[in-house]
């Protein structure tokens, strides 16, 4: 069913990207602030839990948490107001971002967090004090008591934060801020989605380092029939390719729940296909380079797929200097030059097609360098 207004589309992709609960963890020892490993645990399998309810609830209600309530009627590329939307659902997630990062992790597990620094980071976050209040007001239906808090945060308030329901919760959300800030250097307007995901791969080192993506983030985003569909050509690529995990621009596809996995050749580390979704629809490009030297495997197709190699795309057209040539290939007489870009991209995949795009990268990786 359709949402109502952006905000809650991308809560909805922003939840559909929330790392799974992780059977085992691996933390480094400067991230437990002296728990133990099961204490640890129990404490971010909780923040996770509340990071979920946070954006389910957003998505229900978003008017309820004072967010940017723009109608959803267009599409969603180059939408300024799609994208003021996105900023505006990424406050609640940055509100517990910088009371991780500014607070000050006492014996009882208490966060102290002063007023100052609480101000400057929102403010580097662009959240008006307005939205930080409410926001963290809001919190204490999430199960925290807070205290020192008045009607607006104020410089020279000391605010005291604490988890009721689960104590270690506050380490874990302490453990990911730092990690999040040291790997970004301090710079709160670098890249976070690492932590709007709450990918633990961040605690694993005494020195923070990004975690390597791994295909289950495209897995993760797609329905269970796609994801068997990806899984095969995965599965079928997987020794004979390297395969890299992108989510948008440094994760800034995440509004979109758009990922890509790319798998390029061993040798050559040319591009042979990828696995891409956007806004949750599911679709393969391949490269092939070599097309014309199989075409005889065209009649063996689905016709959909002949279609779209033949009708789909555009024409080459030498669109830059590094431009390397369209895919050059005969067809029933007719020659075609297509550019590279927007060429074979399958949609609304069936097994058959998955089978099909098997075919064709087979006989792409035989004459490959």
């Amino acid at each position: 069913m359709s949402k109502q207004y952006y905000i809650q589309v991308i809560a909805d992709n922003y939840l559909k990207n929330i790392m799974p609960d992780p059977v085992s963890m691996k933390v480094h020892t400067r991230f437990l602030h002296g728990l133990d490993m099961a204490q640890f645990k129990e404490g971010f399998l909780a923040l996770l839990s509340l990071m979920r309810s946070l954006y389910a609830d957003i998505s229900h209600d978003p008017g309820g948490f004072g967010m940017t309530l723009k109608e959803n009627t267009k599409r969603y590329e180059n939408n300024p107001d799609y994208r003021n939307s996105d900023a505006s659902f990424l406050r609640m997630p940055h509100v517990l971002l910088i009371l991780g990062a500014e607070g000050v992790l006492q014996s009882d597990l208490t966060l102290t967090v002063n007023g100052d620094a609480l101000l400057a980071a929102a403010k580097a976050l662009k959240i008006p004090n307005t939205a930080l209040s409410s926001l963290l007001a809001m919190l204490r239906s999430y199960g925290f008591e807070i205290n020192g808090l008045g009607k607006s945060v104020k410089t020279g308030d000391v605010i005291l934060l604490s988890h009721i329901d689960c104590r270690a919760l506050t380490v874990a959300l302490k453990a990911m801020s730092d990690a999040l800030l040291e790997m970004n250097k301090g710079d709160f307007k670098k890249p976070k989605y690492l932590f709007w995901i709450m990918h633990p791969g961040i605690l694993e080192n005494e020195i923070v380092k990004e975690p390597k993506l791994t295909v289950d983030a495209v897995f993760h985003a797609i329905d269970p029939i796609n994801r068997e569909y990806a899984s095969a050509l995965h599965m079928f690529a997987l020794n004979t390719t390297r395969h890299i995990v992108r989510s948008g621009s440094n994760g800034g596809g995440l509004c979109n729940n758009l990922w890509t996995c790319t798998y390029t050749g061993v040798k050559n580390k040319k591009v042979l296909f990828g696995l891409h979704v956007n806004q949750g629809n599911f679709y393969v490009k391949l490269n092939l380079y070599n097309i014309g030297r199989y075409m005889h495997l065209m009649a063996e197709l689905p016709e959909k797929m002949q279609v779209a190699i033949c009708v789909d795309g555009w024409g080459c057209g030498g669109c830059n200097s590094r431009c390397g040539g369209g895919f050059v290939f005969e067809m029933d007489g007719e020659r075609y030059d297509k550019c590279r870009c927007g060429s074979f991209i399958f949609k609304d995949l069936t097994a058959e097609d998955i089978a099909g795009c098997k075919k064709l990268l087979e006989a792409e990786l035989a004459f490959m360098d």
